[in-house]
């Protein structure tokens, strides 16, 4: 009986931690070359907000798909289709990493990062109707990813569509 919840923590863990070091290794590549350099939003938070904001919904995150993988006699379709989306959200996470700050193409990664707020949208859908607090617990997640979509957008409307330097 405790084999299945650790394993379920686990699993939930590791995604999100993959995703994290990615996402991680491509924003310093940008930190690192041009993203001092560009100009940015006057709402855009400081630096030093960006791990702190992240290791929040990091939490929230692994605690929200953890209570979908631990209902009882869950929906099969819905859990399947909560799993795939949640995979798939941290892969766009950090692909928009990647594409962003790694390539420096604002435009692409306006494209993957609005992909990435309809996922999950949907995803919150189907975590509400698996579990009401996992559900809730996406908010404030899906709230981040808009404001990151705007700080993207004007981005692009103050420096262009790619980083020439």
């Amino acid at each position: 009986m405790f084999a299945k919840p650790m394993q379920n923590f686990i699993y939930s863990f590791i995604i999100v931690a993959v995703s994290a070091v990615f996402a991680s290794y491509f924003n310093n590549i940008g930190m690192d070359s041009f993203y001092s350099l560009i100009k940015l939003s006057d709402l855009t938070p400081p630096n030093h907000v960006f791990p702190i904001v992240w290791a929040v919904l990091y939490v929230l995150l692994i605690n929200a798909f953890y209570l979908i993988l631990m209902v009882k006699k869950p929906n099969k379709t819905l859990l399947k289709a909560a799993n795939f989306l949640f995979i798939g959200s941290m892969f766009l996470q950090a692909l928009w990493c990647y594409v962003f700050f790694a390539c420096a193409h604002f435009l692409a990664g306006l494209a993957v990062i609005i992909v990435l707020d309809v996922l999950t949208l949907v995803m919150m859908e189907i975590f509400y109707k698996l579990r009401r607090a996992a559900g809730i617990m996406l908010f404030p997640y899906l709230m981040w990813l808009f404001f990151a979509s705007y700080l993207n957008w004007v981005v692009i409307e103050l420096n262009g569509i790619v980083y020439v330097g």
